[in-house]
């Protein structure tokens, strides 16, 4: 009785197995979907095909009936490739252009930068200099203060040995006397009379040698008449139009210059070719 009963339920499970016919109908209607959208490419596609062949046999157009616009939009479409190509030119150079600037700039800042950093160094050269020179300008005030006090300490070390103060050398402005000479420069009954102090002794007034004015040269001849009163200026005193004789030249001068001999005896010789100078140096 069991197996009988088994076997029954196990017929009856094997009978209700339903799922087989609906997957085939499902998987029937996907193909049919498929071959569908498939026949419709196709046709789009020879669609397409067939007006690519049209073009080519109708020179590149579709257009059958007005092919004059299709070669005025030829036509334009030219004009704007080539008005392309130029904006694509001129963006070109503009762009190297741009590129030329900007490595210019490079090299500008580069040069500034140069610049700034030896202006940097030459700063820190002109600070140390300055403190260079702050230095010596003291070291300067301490040598001054060096020989000030030893020179003081020198008087004091002479005061201390007792040494007799050095005498005071005799101007060399009077160490000669005058000196009368003949010179063609002056005429035969003239005399030309230089006062100067005479730095080198020689008795004659040298180019570096300046002329005294403001000296006053009295003249008087052998009987003691005065022939003139003469003031010596930048050229000194020219007294003219003498005789044949001997005369007197008395000095006096306001400024205080001194010489040897305060009344000089000058002789006019009565055949003289030429005239005389009287250099007389005195001392300031």
């Amino acid at each position: 009785m069991m197996s009988v009963q088994n076997e029954s339920l196990e017929m009856k499970s094997g009978e209700r197995k339903p799922a087989a016919p609906e997957l085939e109908y499902k998987a029937a209607s996907q193909d049919s979907l498929s071959m569908f959208f498939a026949a419709i490419g196709g046709a789009v596609l020879g669609m397409l095909a067939t007006l690519l062949v049209l073009a080519i046999i109708n020179g590149g157009t579709l257009n059958f009936t007005h092919p004059e616009r299709l070669a005025v939009m030829e036509a334009n479409l030219a004009r704007v490739n080539e008005n392309v190509g130029a904006v694509s030119q001129n963006v070109d150079t503009v762009a190297s252009q741009v590129t030329d600037v900007r490595d210019q700039l490079a090299v500008a800042r580069s040069q500034v930068d140069n610049t700034l950093v030896q202006i940097e160094t030459q700063s820190g050269a002109i600070d140390s200099l300055e403190t260079a020179v702050a230095a010596l300008a003291v070291t300067g005030d301490k040598f001054d203060t060096f020989v000030g006090a030893l020179d003081q300490a020198l008087v004091s070390m002479r005061k201390l040995d007792g040494a007799p103060a050095a005498p005071a050398a005799a101007p060399a402005a009077i160490a000669t006397k005058p000196l009368l000479v003949s010179d063609p420069a002056v005429t035969a009954d003239a005399v030309a009379v230089l006062f100067f102090v005479d730095a080198n002794g020689n008795a004659v007034m040298d180019d570096a040698e300046v002329n005294l004015t403001g000296v006053v040269l009295n003249v008087t001849d052998a009987a003691g008449k005065q022939v003139g009163e003469f003031t010596s200026s930048d050229a000194g005193v020219l007294v003219e139009n003498l005789d044949a004789g001997s005369y007197t030249f008395a000095l006096a001068d306001p400024a205080g210059h001194a010489t040897l001999n305060e009344e000089i005896a000058v002789t006019v010789p009565a055949d003289a070719a030429e005239g005389q100078i009287l250099y007389v140096p005195m001392a300031e």
